[in-house]
């Protein structure tokens, strides 16, 4: 019996070893997939400056970095920047984007499709926590931003993609212990909107980007 258990465990030794030698000898090579969607058949795009509860400065910003990293990824796609939503559709003359708002923008500036986008900004959410023995305090201040985008046919107003993200950031910190009596550190949200806002436009326009993936190569 003994003899039969270890004739299993050399067999069994032999035959990882084998599979270990195998898969370390396994070649892979790195497999560039193109973007979902290619904007580059279009002549002239169409972009309409982010609406947000924020300022006009973060939304000429949100709207800068979505032309940046679709162009970075596909770099003869050519934008045309139209402005605020409402300064557009007053020159167009209608009240709301819906078709024929969009037909008219497409005759006006020749452009056969156009992007638009929002993103909207929560309040401080103060987040307060005690230790197990309450010897302790924390604080935090979170601060939720959404983002949605969309990118329209101008001659029938049908939406061609959209997508949204949305991000929760921490942007101060308060703790309070026995042996630190207070520590403080705390971070402008103003100052740190645009870098919350460049993240979501980033993952917003995946789509836009090429990726890469390992894969095995058959012999």
């Amino acid at each position: 019996m003994k003899t039969f258990c270890t004739n299993i465990n050399v067999t069994l030794i032999l035959f990882l070893s084998l599979t270990l030698a195998v898969v370390g000898c396994a070649k892979y090579t790195t497999v560039k997939i193109p973007p979902k969607i290619n904007l580059q058949s279009y002549q002239t795009i169409g972009i309409v400056e982010f609406s947000s509860n924020s300022t006009e400065q973060l939304n000429q910003f949100a709207t800068q970095k979505m032309m940046n990293y679709i162009q970075d990824a596909q770099p003869e796609v050519r934008f045309l920047e139209l402005g605020p939503r409402q300064t557009l559709l007053k020159r167009v003359g209608r009240e709301r984007m819906d078709p024929e708002a969009l037909k008219a923008i497409g005759e006006q500036y020749k452009v056969q499709t156009i992007f638009t986008g929002s993103y909207e900004i929560s309040e401080v959410k103060p987040r307060v926590r005690f230790g197990e023995d309450f010897s302790s305090i924390s604080a935090s201040a979170n601060v939720n931003i959404s983002m949605a985008a969309k990118h329209w046919e101008t001659e029938t107003g049908a939406t061609i993609w959209s997508k949204s993200r949305y991000g929760d950031w921490s942007v101060s910190k308060v703790r309070m212990d026995k042996t630190n009596p207070i520590s403080f550190s705390v971070s402008d949200p103003e100052d740190k909107y645009g870098h919350f806002i460049s993240k979501l436009v980033r993952a917003v326009t995946a789509d836009f980007r090429p990726h890469y993936e390992k894969r095995k190569v058959s012999d």
